[in-house]
């Protein structure tokens, strides 16, 4: 595992309905991302989105992930195909 050291995951972050629009969603990736590269020492974080999630890629977009790859046909959900952006946020001045 230490070739793959230097990144981290977010997976899996749920805002619930009565909480949406407070910037709890923003507050927690944020405080990830903070642990991530000041505790962990990382120099990127990864996630995926699904890409129909508009209210999410604009809220990682805001916290400066870019999206780097689509995976087509990610979730089969009640028999219909999602497809998952796949995201990374960079440690400003890591190499």
């Amino acid at each position: 595992m230490a070739k793959l050291a230097h990144k981290a995951f977010v997976w899996g972050v749920y805002v619930a309905p009565q909480a949406r629009g407070q910037g709890v969603g923003a507050r927690v990736v944020s405080h990830a991302l903070s642990y991530a590269s000041e505790t962990l020492g990382v120099k990127q974080v990864n996630l995926g989105v699904n890409s129909r999630n508009t209210a999410a890629i604009e809220l990682y977009k805001k916290l400066g992930f870019v999206q780097y790859g689509l995976e087509r046909g990610f979730l089969l959900v009640a028999g219909e195909l999602h497809d998952e952006y796949q995201m990374v946020w960079h440690v400003r001045g890591a190499a």
